[in-house]
């Protein structure tokens, strides 16, 4: 919706400002860069056919185009709780030139703008019923944007006094656009509608121009971050429930701003050609196969409806086939985002592992170990941390005890002994932000020890199409020095057994090809997500932007298993009724065959360590389940 505005009304004349001694044209007011050259003046006798209507106010468009390709023809006049004229009406506008940033917020751009609020005279119908200016095309034969840069580096784009390119990027070509008529024939979906009602589009004309993936998103590239997307906004009217992979024809809006995105306002019913994509759905894991799965459960608290525990069983079950061994990302507490000092998490994970009891799935043990209150980040009052599943019949689970200086040894029978808990806790890195939990399980009679995060969020960074270019990402300290704290503590274990069975895994809220995760990779880890066709790395998809978040990182070891294979199953950030808001992953291998005579052996070593681990984590751990 339009953003909430904190402006006063002030009645003031023309004269007051020195109103122009002509009347301008809207284009030359837009101007050809960011800023306008009349800002805080006053003009009178702005033509043009008002073209839409919100709460606040409507935008206008000059009859006839002025043919700069640099300069808008159409502009929102701010009116504010006085009237507003009628779709269709040619009016007369009065006012200040502003340049609004939503908000008040500095990682947004300014809208210039009309403010009509005060005056004697804001507007003056002159006629009605007129037809409205054609639309600009954008793709079938019209206009494309730039599909490589988004804004020149330049610092702020608005104080630069940078001229306008939209030939070169697509910043300026959308602020060009600002406030205009804009119509695409055919139109991609690349985001769903999951949240705010905000659909991601690319005209088909250019949906393979930048990495796409075969199920028809638009996968992003350390160099490129798809700047020809374009979202439609639900602000004038509602929009259409749909997916990635659906198209849209005859859609039609006016170019606005907000939220740090160009948007086009939808002022037209646009035609929904769906294109039937379905989840993925993997076969159930075969017994002779061992089945590891990572998954981002979103904000699931012990007071959800019992439809949520069902839906995610249902995806465990069907779409990752049942895996023995699962990885937990934001799980809440018990009464959810209830603020209430709860941070037990039993009630959460209980009705989780019934409901896949109940629908025929595995009998799931649990491994958590809860947060202090409001130390962990996230929803407040929500306490989410990381946990693990594991199928009791075939996996045990063996302890828990935090520290990377405490948790390594050799057992006589040259087993690793990893005694579960959280890594490097107290590291500064970590503070208000989720722990990583370690863990080893043992399958028949093997070890595999397990890192479980949960790094933390892009927020806070500086949005792709903000004033600041390029755009700085303040976030990605913290998470360098969590995948530093981590690899420490992997390059500890791998010390003690270059041979380890191990596995990083977990919402790392970055991309592969970021440097925040290079500290796994010289610890001598590698990312499965490099594995993959470059067009399926992706777990989440943020503004029409298909990207990977979610990785598996791997021993040698493990990837000397020759019979490995790694997915990331696109269940759900394609679509609009998504469980979780980001794709679980799974990775199987050949499932271990212990030697007889070693096997009695290895069931002994797991039960020394289950006593170290109740011994040293009785109140801190809760037990295996």
């Amino acid at each position: 919706m339009f953003p909430f505005r904190l402006k006063p009304i002030v009645c003031v004349c023309l004269a007051c400002f020195g109103a122009s001694s002509h009347a301008l044209t809207i284009g030359e007011i837009q101007g050809e860069s960011h800023l306008s050259a009349y800002q805080g003046q006053t003009v009178g006798g702005v033509d043009g056919i008002v073209t839409a209507i919100d709460l606040h106010g409507f935008w206008m468009q000059d009859l006839l185009p002025d043919g700069n390709a640099l300069t808008s023809d159409g502009i929102y006049v701010f009116t504010n709780s006085r009237g507003r004229p009628t779709v269709g009406d040619r009016v007369l506008v009065s006012g200040r030139v502003d340049e609004y940033r939503p908000g008040g917020a500095a990682t947004n751009l300014s809208i210039t703008e009309l403010n009509a609020s005060f005056g004697a005279h804001a507007w003056t119908l002159q006629s009605s019923g007129n037809a409205l200016p054609a639309a600009i095309q954008i793709g079938n034969g019209g206009l494309l944007a730039p599909t490589t840069a988004i804004a020149p580096d330049v610092g702020n784009v608005e104080t630069s006094g940078q001229r306008l390119a939209p030939s070169l990027y697509a910043m300026d070509f959308y602020e060009s656009l600002e406030g205009m008529r804009v119509s695409m024939g055919s139109a991609a979906v690349v985001g769903p509608n999951a949240k705010y009602g905000e659909i991601a589009v690319i005209s088909h004309d250019q949906l393979g121009a930048t990495l796409s993936s075969a199920r028809g998103g638009a996968t992003v590239q350390s160099d490129n971050f798809n700047p020809h997307r374009l979202i439609l906004d639900d602000a004038l009217r509602s929009t259409p429930i749909v997916n990635v992979g659906d198209s849209l024809a005859n859609v039609t809006g006016v170019i606005h701003y907000s939220f740090s995105n160009y948007k086009l306002n939808l002022t037209d019913e646009p035609t929904v050609i769906a294109g039937n994509l379905l989840p993925e759905v993997l076969a159930p894991v075969a017994s002779n196969r061992l089945a590891i799965a990572s998954y981002n459960v979103e904000n699931l608290g012990g007071n959800a409806a019992q439809s949520r525990f069902d839906s995610i069983a249902g995806q465990i079950i069907g779409n990752l086939g049942s895996p023995q061994l699962i990885a937990l990302q934001e799980v809440q507490d018990n009464n959810g985002a209830t603020d209430n000092g709860t941070t037990a998490s039993d009630t959460s994970l209980e009705r989780l592992t019934q409901a896949v009891r109940d629908a025929g799935g595995r009998d799931y043990g649990y491994v958590v170990i809860d947060p202090v209150n409001k130390a962990d980040g996230g929803q407040p009052g929500g306490n989410i941390r990381n946990a693990y599943l594991y199928d009791k019949s075939v996996v045990s689970f063996a302890g828990a005890v935090g520290g990377a200086t405490e948790a390594v040894g050799v057992l006589p029978d040259g087993t690793l002994s990893l005694d579960a808990g959280r890594v490097d806790p107290n590291n500064p890195a970590f503070v208000d932000s989720r722990k990583p939990l370690a863990a080893q399980f043992r399958i028949n009679g093997e070890n595999f020890v397990l890192v479980n995060n949960h790094f933390s969020s892009k927020g806070g960074d500086e949005p792709l199409f903000g004033p600041d270019q390029a755009p700085e990402r303040g976030s990605e300290a913290a998470r360098t020095a969590q995948a530093q704290a981590v690899a420490n503590f992997v390059g500890d274990l791998l010390a003690a057994d270059a041979g380890a069975k191990l596995i990083v895994l977990g919402d790392l809220n970055d991309f592969q090809f970021a440097d925040t995760l290079a500290p796994l990779t010289s610890a001598g880890l590698i990312n499965l997500t490099d594995i993959l066709p470059e067009g399926e790395r992706y777990t989440y998809i943020y503004e029409g932007n298909a990207q990977a978040l979610d990785h598996m990182f791997v021993s040698a070891a493990l990837l000397a298993n020759g019979s490995l294979n790694y997915d990331i199953v696109h269940a759900n950030a394609e679509f609009a009724n998504q469980i979780s808001d980001h794709d679980p992953l799974l990775l199987t291998i050949a499932m271990p065959v212990p030697e007889p005579e070693t096997y009695a052996l290895m069931l002994g070593g797991l039960g020394v360590l289950g006593a170290i681990g109740r011994r040293r984590h009785r109140r801190r751990a809760l037990p295996a389940r």
